[in-house]
């Protein structure tokens, strides 16, 4: 009885999912030369391109060293409140 280890296995849409960016800036930063090409593999007439846990790992880097942390983009209501108040008391 053999066992098989499976890789993890990201695919373009799932790294862009995982990454919280579109997956047209994946498609572009592959396009630049920014990160690897996915591993591709033709099975049952379909095309997939996926990374393994090394080449996400290397993806991910990428966009960390070139982005940052993400920043919130939805403040709460009770945030944006405190903001127009502190805007409004300076300027008087």
């Amino acid at each position: 009885m053999s066992h098989i280890q499976s890789e993890e296995r990201y695919s373009i849409s799932e790294t862009a999912r995982l990454l919280r960016v579109h997956r047209s800036t994946i498609h572009r930063w592959i396009a630049d030369g920014l990160i690897p090409q996915p591993i591709a593999e033709d099975i049952a007439g379909s095309r997939l391109r996926y990374w393994t846990e090394e080449g996400f790992v290397i993806v991910k880097k990428y966009m960390t060293e070139k982005y940052g942390k993400k920043p919130r983009k939805n403040k709460g209501k009770k945030q944006r409140t405190k903001e127009k108040k502190k805007d409004r008391e300076q300027t008087k």
